[in-house]
């Protein structure tokens, strides 16, 4: 029997963008700014660079993830604030 994981990045005040859909950069800035790489599934477009504690956990949830489900408005911008 497979595992289903569910998980959010949500602010405090319950919303995700800040006006005009800004802020992912900030929100998703700890995947990027820290000093351990770790390469995702596809490294040419995404290597994150995290924390030692936070790469663990990647590493763990990259290795046993089969598939993972994002929204369609979400996914564009978040791919265009890790650039």
């Amino acid at each position: 029997m497979g595992r289903v994981i569910a998980q959010a990045s949500v602010s405090l005040d319950g919303f995700i963008a800040g006006p005009d859909q800004t802020g992912f950069d900030r929100l998703f800035a700890w995947c990027t700014s820290g000093e351990v790489a770790t390469p995702s599934n596809d490294p040419d477009r995404l290597t994150y660079r995290t924390s030692a504690a936070s790469a663990d956990y990647l590493r763990d949830l990259l290795d046993n993830t089969g598939a993972c489900v994002v929204g369609r408005p979400d996914i564009g911008r978040i791919a265009r604030s890790l650039r």
